[in-house]
């Protein structure tokens, strides 16, 4: 399973947008790339007090206490490496070849290079967490049975940890039923953690991402929009393999979507990229055409 980092970064502000603003653009070509910088990291503290965020200057500060994973200045995530100080990238469920694909970084040089850096939400480091204790309460649970600290161990018997060809019928049977018990109390433990787990992994978008990847649309980026919905932006040039794909021009790729069941719920068009929200279903219908499309 691939993480998904798209729902992690939704809505913080990047280096990319703040590179195209008006307020760093007057300034000295030498002075943009500090101030955008600074820009992004106030931004990001207004837009999201509650988690904390790090700029290049902060370099000379050892790495908080607890942290184990942040955003840098695209919305790329970053993990810790246990026992060292060192970070690597996450790679993200999108088409780009070259994610995750950097060494790792000690925590000041991380953030020479790729700061601001900032926390990703509450939600998502409460979910990895519900995960773990869930997989080390079925681990402990397994280990309880196999070891025969389960009811026949504890009481005593001295009956044996697994079945023997010779035991009872009716202690089988027992021995059967509280293990079916504890196996599903633990499973059914698993898969809530799992369905909880909405910031870990997106099985839609991670499925239309690939298909894009293979269908050698590799300037385009698959994510989800600020209102949920399944957001892709297309390069100029990438929207146009797409349009050829559907067989119709670009400008007419929405209605020639709408034919063949894609309904896209909003479409813009600029000068450096096209951007197309669907619905789950949509994106859904479009990773099959895609696919069906390479076959």
């Amino acid at each position: 399973m691939m993480l998904n980092t798209t729902r992690l970064s939704d809505g913080l502000p990047t280096l990319e947008e703040a590179a195209h603003y008006r307020a760093v653009l007057v300034l000295p070509p030498d002075q943009r790339d500090a101030a955008a910088r600074v820009l992004v990291a106030r931004q990001r503290r207004e837009q999201a007090p509650g988690r904390r965020t790090w700029e290049a200057k902060d370099s000379l500060l050892p790495s908080p206490d607890g942290l184990i994973a942040v955003l840098d200045n695209k919305g790329d995530l970053w993990r810790s490496i246990p026992g060292t100080d060192a970070w690597r990238e996450v790679p993200r469920p999108g088409p780009s070849s070259n994610q995750g694909t950097s060494v790792p970084l000690p925590w000041p040089e991380f953030l020479q290079k790729h700061a601001p850096a900032s926390e990703p939400p509450g939600e998502w480091t409460q979910q990895r967490t519900d995960v773990m204790d869930a997989l080390r309460a079925t681990h402990v649970e397994l280990n309880r049975l196999l070891a025969g600290t389960a009811d026949c161990s504890s009481a005593g018997t001295g009956a044996p940890s697994v079945a023997e060809a010779d035991e009872d019928d009716d202690d089988l049977l027992d021995r059967a039923r509280s293990w079916a018990a504890r196996l599903t109390g633990a499973a059914d433990r698993l898969h809530a953690a799992v369905g909880a787990a909405a910031l870990l992994h997106d099985e839609v978008i991670t499925e239309l991402a690939g298909a894009f990847s293979d269908s050698e649309l590799s300037e385009s980026r698959v994510m989800r929009g600020p209102n949920g919905e399944v957001s892709i932006r297309l390069s100029p040039s990438d929207a146009d393999l797409l349009a050829g794909m559907m067989a119709v021009s670009s400008t007419l790729m929405p209605m020639n979507l709408h034919h063949v069941g894609v309904k896209p719920s909003g479409w813009f068009s600029g000068p450096r990229s096209t951007t197309m929200y669907l619905t789950d279903d949509g994106g859904r219908l479009l990773t099959k055409l895609l696919r069906g499309h390479r076959s």
